[in-house]
């Protein structure tokens, strides 16, 4: 898929929020314990990639290293490190709330203005 030469605006209509993972040991075991913190809620597109782009991407070997399952795109943000992730909640019509979690896997700026970013994301958790 080319890249576009612009980006409709009317496109960013999921409300998203990077987070920072935060890892600090568990004073009752020898694991890790994983918070979240909240850095920005932003204006989002979230797609899933398709089959042909997820296996055919550089030649294979981007997908099998660090695969992707969706681009975001949303406005230009200065630093986002894959140590953030990107996360959405979606209300569903019996009243619950799925909420999808991205690990930030690269950044490219659409277009070379810095107005405009596609975020490459693996999905993590769906609950």
């Amino acid at each position: 898929m080319p890249e576009p030469q612009s980006f409709p605006l009317g496109r960013l209509r999921w409300p998203v929020q990077i987070v920072q993972r935060v890892q600090v040991p568990d004073p009752n075991s020898t694991s890790v314990v994983e918070t979240p913190m909240p850095v920005a809620t932003v204006r989002a597109d979230v797609q899933p990639v398709g089959a042909l782009t997820f296996w055919g991407a550089a030649g294979g070997n981007e997908q099998v290293d660090t695969p992707i399952t969706h681009r975001i795109f949303m406005r230009w943000q200065n630093s986002l490190p894959n140590a953030y992730a990107i996360t959405r909640s979606t209300l569903l019509p019996d009243g619950t709330t799925r909420t999808e979690t991205f690990r930030v896997r690269r950044i490219r700026e659409i277009d070379g203005r810095k107005r405009f970013v596609i975020v490459e994301c693996e999905e993590e958790k769906n609950v």
